[in-house]
């Protein structure tokens, strides 16, 4: 009886610790090969986002023909280095470079710091 209780007693803690480890803001930094393809994947797939993102920065801080001039600029070519990076990583993710899968560009996502 005693030995039940205590296994039933340490699967619930288990069970109920697990929603925490999930939600554990370090716990998807963790990076790996797989998460290297998902971000090579992803730069390339929505590098895109870094256009109309740049132009809406842009022209907050500067007005709105900063944002159509220096915004457009900035944006293209943020989405040419996402589109490079992402290549990059989709060739090489099994390889661990840089140093422990970290991410060459920052944000790491490119939909991280999008501002509509």
């Amino acid at each position: 009886m005693n030995r039940k209780l205590l296994w039933l007693v340490c699967g619930l803690t288990l069970a109920l610790t697990l929603p925490v480890w999930a939600t554990n803001e370090e716990a998807h930094r963790d990076n790996n090969a797989f998460r290297k393809l998902g971000r090579g994947f992803a730069n390339v797939l929505f590098g895109i986002v870094e256009v109309p993102n740049q132009i809406s920065k842009v022209t907050d801080k500067q007005g709105g023909g900063a944002g159509c001039t220096y915004g457009v600029g900035k944006g293209i070519g943020r989405w040419f280095w996402r589109e490079v990076v992402g290549v990059y990583e989709v060739v090489t993710f099994p390889v661990p470079a840089p140093k422990g899968y970290r991410p060459i560009i920052h944000p790491e996502f490119p939909t991280e710091d999008y501002e509509p």
